[in-house]
């Protein structure tokens, strides 16, 4: 079944707007639906969808696609997989999608193997071997039904009998060793797992992608991760997600911690709305997971300097993609699972969520620590520190915010400050263009929807879009429009990419447009999305698609590349109003 067919297939069952408006609230705008952009941080809805077209783009960051496109990037998966969620998320049963590609049955081997390690962890953990093991969760307060809502498990100290029951249930030892669970040095096999607590690690749907291993008898070091693999990759994986997604969504807000047992802990007390980061700090990529359900984040690490560290860290990066974020401070405790332990453990924690102290005052804490700020140089080193956490915010609100607490807290005047951070702003200078052809200023590029952001596009550039830009406009006439452009060759990229792909499809139907954009890269996907969605304005686009007669005189202009193509010449026979 082919990709168009195949989507085709899914829109008799479920609407893009069905699946968008699960993640992004939507409201309609004339024939179409806006909301803010889950790909970028943006205070005005940019992020436009097209039910007629079954497809999506953002004006801000040109994001665009169809409905799996949307599953893919908003989740960071594979099409199987999105198809997978698609599938479970919305309750529908879909027709059976199959990737012949080596990359794909290597995922789907990788996801066996994993899956049926987790189950033999998970028996081993019951048998008399892991009576030390065992002993541990004991000592560690953990319920027989949290062991079996988190499938923890144990690795034997035998690496063969764990060979040999994986080889009896179909799974081969070079297939344990590309997951990293097994590996062999001088004919020997061992586990770098071996006598150790399992944690299985899951995607956002629930596949075992890879595991982490406790220590049990002291040894170091304390915890062991699988080796990063297509599946895995720690900085784009949050421990726990698809257990604590259902309570992120209905609250709004994910509690961030470090470790496993902080978020084994924190789940068993009742507060299910929490994540690890599997001891790394903060990613980008791990905010964009979260801001698909949550729109507050509650950061609590270790209160010791690395954790204190990891904090900042996660205090730029989830502004960068707009998240609401405040930082825990657990008093009395190093983290959670051992405040938990208390008698009124839980009351505590809640406060400390409750009290969760602000970016801001996080910051401006964080900077006065070992200073002196009654001596004028240790308001001067606050302030140089303050100004380098202020510049690395995209957020113009927490700026200003920022810069009045600065004043505040040296005890002079907020002019002073903002004039001091004004100042010492770096200019960013245009870098020097050289181009056989003339360039064509910005503002002549307005009708074409263009970036427009103070860079300067060739002539020659302008009209390979301009033609192009005919070519979506005029869908039904397709097959007659590219017999003018035979034998043209574009030098733009994108352009090339577009026309391109327009040769091999030549229906003229509607529906092409959404089948074009998953054939495309990213920028030449943006630019097809863009034109389409001008749509919404006829009036607009009458005044502006070139004419049958356009696209032939621009045509044969590009063929003879004549030098006459200026900044003055650069006007195109329109149609204009039918």
């Amino acid at each position: 079944m082919e990709y168009k067919e195949y989507i085709a297939e899914i829109g008799t069952k479920i609407g893009i707007l069905d699946v968008i408006g699960h993640y992004v609230k939507l409201r309609k705008q004339g024939r179409n639906y806006v909301g803010l952009c889950p790909f970028h941080h943006e205070k005005t809805p940019s992020f436009t969808i097209s039910p007629d077209k079954d497809m999506f783009y953002c004006f801000g960051c040109k994001a665009s696609g169809d409905m799996l496109t949307f599953v893919r990037k908003v989740h960071n998966v594979s099409l199987p997989e999105a198809i997978e969620i698609v599938s479970k998320e919305f309750h529908v049963e879909l027709p059976p999608w199959h990737m012949s590609t080596a990359a794909s049955r290597e995922r789907q081997e990788l996801l066996q193997t994993l899956k049926l390690v987790a189950t033999a962890f998970a028996a081993a953990l019951q048998s008399p071997q892991a009576g030390e093991c065992q002993e541990y969760v004991r000592s560690r307060g953990l319920s027989f039904e949290t062991v079996r809502h988190f499938s923890l498990g144990y690795c034997p100290r035998n690496t063969e009998s764990l060979v040999k029951w994986c080889s009896e249930h179909g799974i081969d030892e070079d297939s344990l060793a590309r997951t990293g669970i097994v590996q062999r040095h001088e004919g020997h096999s061992f586990s770098p797992f071996s006598h150790r607590l399992m944690f299985p690690i899951w995607d956002s749907i629930g596949n075992v992608i890879a595991f982490g291993g406790r220590a049990i008898d002291g040894s170091m070091p304390k915890y062991t991760n699988s080796p990063e693999t297509p599946l895995f990759a720690k900085r784009k994986t949050l421990y726990a997600l698809p257990l604590a997604e259902p309570s992120i969504r209905e609250t709004g807000t994910a509690v961030i911690v470090e470790g496993y047992m902080d978020a084994i802990a924190l789940h068993a007390a009742g507060f299910t709305n929490t994540v690890a980061s599997l001891g790394t700090a903060f990613t980008e990529e791990q905010g964009t997971l979260l801001k698909r359900s949550a729109s507050r984040v509650l950061l609590n690490f270790d209160s010791d300097e690395a954790g204190q560290r990891a904090a900042r860290l996660a205090l730029s990066i989830a502004d960068r993609t707009g998240l609401d974020v405040a930082v825990v401070r657990v008093e009395g405790a190093k983290d959670p699972d051992e405040l938990l332990r208390e008698p009124e453990g839980k009351a505590q924690y809640q406060v400390a969520l409750d009290q969760a102290i602000s970016v801001g005052d996080f910051l401006l804490d964080t900077a006065v620590v070992g200073r002196d700020m009654s001596s004028v140089g240790g308001r001067r080193a606050f302030v140089q520190e303050m100004m380098e956490s202020v510049d690395d915010m995209q957020d113009s609100l927490l700026r200003t915010q920022l810069l009045s607490q600065i004043a505040l807290r040296v005890h002079v005047r907020e002019e002073e400050v903002l004039a001091m951070y004004h100042k010492g702003r770096k200019r960013v200078e245009q870098p020097a263009v050289t181009d056989p052809w003339r360039l064509l200023h910005s503002r002549s590029l307005g009708h074409l929807g263009l970036p427009t952001g103070g860079s300067l596009q060739t002539a020659r550039s302008v009209l390979e879009q301009e033609v192009v830009h005919g070519l979506i406009h005029n869908l039904d006439r397709l097959s007659e429009l590219l017999s003018l452009l035979d034998g043209l060759s574009l030098q733009d990229e994108a352009c090339q990419e577009i026309l391109s792909v327009l040769r091999r499809e030549t229906s003229g139907e509607t529906a092409l447009v959404p089948s074009l954009i998953t054939q495309l890269g990213p920028e030449a996907a943006a630019m097809v999305s863009q034109w389409s969605l001008e749509r919404r304005d006829l009036r607009w686009v009458e005044e502006h698609k070139l004419s049958y007669e356009g696209v032939r005189d621009t045509a044969n202009r590009l063929r003879t590349g004549s030098s006459a193509v200026t900044q003055e010449d650069s006007s195109i026979t329109h149609e204009r109003g039918g």
